[in-house]
């Protein structure tokens, strides 16, 4: 199974799909970008996962781990999906 997906750590509040799009689509196209939202607040939770067309996107993303993006240091990892409940 290939995995195209990242997880992403440690945002700034301000974070947008827009400006995730912005940064993270120089590494490749961008299918889908899930960026939870806190419900009470409507703010970001700090956290989000990239889906890229092809898993080499998505591994050269990496690259962005440790690196300052809107402030933060963040953390970008490949998203390990979960294995459903049985």
């Amino acid at each position: 199974m290939s995995n195209s997906k990242i997880y992403l750590n440690n945002l700034d509040k301000a974070v947008t799909d827009t400006l995730l799009k912005e940064h993270f689509s120089k590494y490749g196209e961008i299918s889908q970008i899930n960026l939870p939202l806190d419900k009470k607040s409507k703010q970001p939770k700090g956290y989000a996962f990239i889906t890229f067309a092809e898993q080499s996107s998505a591994e050269n993303a990496l690259t962005q781990d440790g690196k300052t993006f809107l402030n933060n240091q963040i953390v970008v990892q490949m998203a390990i999906e979960k294995q459903a409940k049985k």
